[in-house]
């Protein structure tokens, strides 16, 4: 699967980006490109743009999600996930949630602010 399938640049709510998060620091890249290339290979950028998490577990303490479960095992494939925290991993959730919602230009405008 292409990373950009369902990702039209055109409309930026639905552009989910190219990954690369150029513009970000160099702790949160490659978590952030990690979590993006988890999502696309799981084609879970729709799903994560309607999904909720409980307000008492968040992305962190949630189970029982088939999705969810899906993305963690995708996850778990790449190294640089053995250094996440389970704060780190929320954060970083936190942040591809938003980029689901909202898009990729969005995103980068709100980072860099």
């Amino acid at each position: 699967m292409s990373l950009n399938m369902n990702m039209n640049p055109l409309n930026n709510n639905d552009y989910f980006g190219n990954g690369e998060f150029e513009f970000t620091n160099e702790w949160s890249r490659p978590y952030f490109k990690s979590a993006h290339q988890a999502i696309s290979r799981c084609e879970l950028w729709n799903w994560l743009k309607n999904y909720e998490p409980d307000d008492d577990k968040g992305f962190m303490f949630t189970t029982g999600v088939p999705q969810l479960e899906r993305l963690r095992n995708e996850l778990a494939k790449d190294p640089v996930n053995d250094g996440h925290s389970g704060s780190s991993y929320a954060v970083t959730m936190r942040n591809m949630e938003y980029i689901a919602k909202n898009g990729y230009e969005a995103f980068k405008t709100r980072f860099n602010k």
